[in-house]
């Protein structure tokens, strides 16, 4: 819920998980499947961050088929792309109402989330 306010040390404690557990990922990607149910998932006004290094084409996966699951009416997705390639480029283009940015360097990550946030 948008409503609910969490201060700055909870917040960083949410980024910092997140980051750790992505270490701990596999290889291989689920990015449709992971999309499709967060979204589906979601609440009316919900906020979901989908945080990707881009490398889209490496699994067959479209452009317009990541923009279409964005978009879903009433919840508030943003795409995030990790890396400087023409590819995330590309995507970031294809998703309206700015909702893809791409992160050209991962230490802009916190910067970026937080004005997705705060918007």
């Amino acid at each position: 819920d948008r409503s609910t306010k969490l201060d700055e040390r909870t917040q960083l404690k949410i980024l910092q998980s997140m980051v750790a557990h992505s270490q701990y990922t596999y290889p291989g990607d689920c990015t449709l499947e992971a999309i499709n149910a967060t979204v589906k998932g979601a609440k009316p006004n919900d906020l979901i961050l989908v945080i990707s290094d881009a490398n889209l084409r490496r699994y067959r996966i479209e452009a317009k088929e990541v923009s279409k699951l964005v978009q879903r009416q009433g919840v508030h997705s943003h795409l995030i792309l990790i890396g400087a390639t023409k590819e995330a480029k590309d995507l970031a283009k294809e998703i309206p109402n700015e909702r893809a940015q791409v992160c050209l360097d991962s230490a802009d990550l916190p910067i970026i989330i937080k004005s997705i946030v705060k918007s």
